[in-house]
């Protein structure tokens, strides 16, 4: 997944932060406007379908025309904010809509590359530990919960069978008593 799209000349949207920003100013935009825009990014000079926008960005909850057109406005405010913006969204009546983004103007590195740590050993009581050690004791640590969670839940039902029972007894006293009364 790209995380970063450049927009411009210094001008990135974060997908993950959902904010366009440069080295002096950001923009945090909303979850339906990012969703928006990582789907014109991701389909740049390409007509989306706006269907296919409405059912990425609000599933199965059936809204208006009017809602996707509020959020794409929203969204053309937000980018209408940086001045070094190399890309415009246009509407394309009774189909959707596309990002136009003039690639000449992008002049941005940027990293995708994921951070991978590697976990050679584990030290736990001043003793390193190899990955059988850690299994099993993983594997024991889970089996004690289970008993202990086994035990919570048999307590648990025998305090609601027993609430259960007085509560029954009580109201069987109580219109055998209103009974003898009238």
């Amino acid at each position: 997944m790209t995380r970063n799209y450049a927009l411009g000349n210094q001008l990135v949207f974060d997908v993950l932060k959902r904010q366009i920003s440069t080295q002096e100013e950001t923009v945090k935009i909303g979850g339906r406007e990012a969703v928006i825009l990582k789907l014109l990014c991701d389909n740049v000079n390409s007509v989306v379908d706006k269907e296919y926008i409405q059912e990425k960005v609000w599933g199965k909850v059936f809204v208006s025309e009017t809602s996707l057109t509020k959020a794409v406005s929203n969204l053309r405010k937000s980018l209408a904010k940086f001045d070094n913006l190399a890309c415009e969204i246009k509407t394309i009546s009774k189909e959707g809509y596309v990002l136009i983004l003039d690639e000449n103007n992008t002049d941005i590195q940027i990293n995708d590359e994921k951070n991978i740590f590697k976990i050679k050993s584990i030290e736990q009581k001043n003793k390193n530990l190899n990955n059988y050690n850690i299994i099993s004791t993983f594997i024991e640590g889970t089996e004690t919960i289970q008993e202990n969670l086994s035990i919570k839940h048999v307590y648990f039902f025998l305090v609601c069978l027993f609430s259960s029972l007085l509560a029954s007894m009580f109201t069987a006293v109580a219109i055998v008593t209103i009974n003898k009364i009238f």
